[in-house]
């Protein structure tokens, strides 16, 4: 998991992680639920009552985005795509999948799965607040549903805009993908697409902040290079997954690794480990048996005057499922492992001995290699 995010927990097998930006969008849609949204529509009421009321509201909106997010990772699991998680961060949510679709009418099921989830869920919050009305129920409660049948509408339909990484640009690249038997050509059209979308994303937040809507404008903007920058990134990533389909992940492992012990002090380890070999991390072995990682980044966190007293068992990483793969892993999924666990390497295990590791270092050797040679 990555440093920026912590894990919530684990539905269907599916792990749910918070990124810290979420806190920022969680914050904004509270306080505007609760200062202007929920007193035009329910004027009169205690000021305490609107902040509840925004609360409620926020966690069932982030709900449905979850939902969301849900129904992709089911479709995924149901076409046999590995899933790594579910990651809520400040423009909502992300569904992180092992590798792409195998085909278009994989990409179509699995793309439409997010819009059609949400217009359930719309759906259901109308049929509720149909029900409560004909109940006599407290207007505060048919306020938050009625908002919740409206932001959820608002996702699906955005979701459906023809610009990839959206959902409709997924299935957009879907569409020309089948008619044209061609992933690289179907992902740059979908691409243009999305930049194309973001761009008129940011345009549109310059006239806002123009015509003073300073905060719709410089959330416009933020979205559009959010996108633009995921779009950007998709299509290189294509080329990435292109190259390392013809790699195995035995071709980049180092077999020969340097380990260090868990009883050893922090300034033994600096002065005789990280000055020495240079490298920004080391496994932790005992006995013949994997203890964990040992990075400069929790050495950097301990007071230089407590290395002496501060064994490396005592701030090592533990040895958990993001930290290492078995030999028959692909690289794809190495490098995705390596990117979330924001460590850069990975211990390569088989029978819970080590044998070799990985870094991002070998990775970029391999594409500046492969670029030389196509140059």
């Amino acid at each position: 998991m990555n440093k920026t995010s912590f894990h919530l927990a684990t539905l269907f097998k599916i792990p749910i992680n918070i990124n810290y930006t979420w806190f920022i969008v969680l914050g904004l849609v509270i306080f505007s639920l609760a200062s202007s949204y929920f007193p035009a529509t329910n004027p009169g009421l205690d000021i305490y009552a609107y902040w509840l009321m925004a609360f409620v509201a926020a966690l069932l909106l982030f709900s449905s985005l979850l939902a969301h997010e849900f129904a992709h990772c089911l479709v995924a699991r149901q076409n046999n795509l590995p899933i790594n998680g579910i990651t809520l961060f400040i423009f909502g949510g992300i569904a992180q999948l092992g590798k792409e679709p195998t085909s278009p009418g994989v990409e179509f099921r699995m793309a439409l799965a997010g819009p059609v989830m949400s217009f359930f869920l719309a759906a259901i919050f109308f049929v509720l607040t149909m029900a409560m009305n004909s109940l006599k129920a407290p207007a505060f409660t048919l306020s938050i549903l009625n908002y919740l049948v409206l932001l959820n509408l608002a996702v699906g339909i955005v979701n459906l805009i023809p610009g990839f990484p959206l959902d409709g640009g997924r299935i957009f690249r879907a569409a020309i993908w089948s008619f044209s038997h061609n992933l690289k050509k179907a992902t740059a059209i979908a691409s243009s697409f999305g930049k194309a979308f973001a761009l008129l994303l940011m345009l549109l937040g310059l006239v806002n902040l123009f015509n003073a809507f300073f905060l719709s404008g410089i959330w416009f903007i933020f979205i559009g290079l959010f996108l633009y920058e995921a779009a950007e990134s998709s299509y290189r990533q294509l080329g990435i997954d292109d190259i390392l389909h013809h790699v195995k992940l035995t071709d980049l492992i180092v077999r020969k690794v340097i380990t260090v012990n868990s009883n050893i002090t922090l300034d033994k380890l600096v002065n005789e480990y990280f000055f020495r070999f240079r490298h920004h991390s080391f496994p932790v072995v005992d006995n013949n048996q994997v203890r964990g990682l040992i990075t400069l980044h929790e050495v950097k966190a301990i007071p230089r005057e407590e290395w002496s007293k501060v064994m490396v068992g005592q701030i090592m990483l533990p040895l958990k499922t993001d930290l290492f793969v078995t030999e028959k892993a692909s690289p794809l999924v190495a490098l995705t492992k390596m990117a979330s666990n924001n460590v850069g390497r990975l211990l390569i295990m088989e029978n819970d001995q080590l044998q070799g590791i990985v870094s991002q270092r070998d990775f970029l050797n391999l594409f500046e290699f492969k670029a030389e040679i196509e140059d």
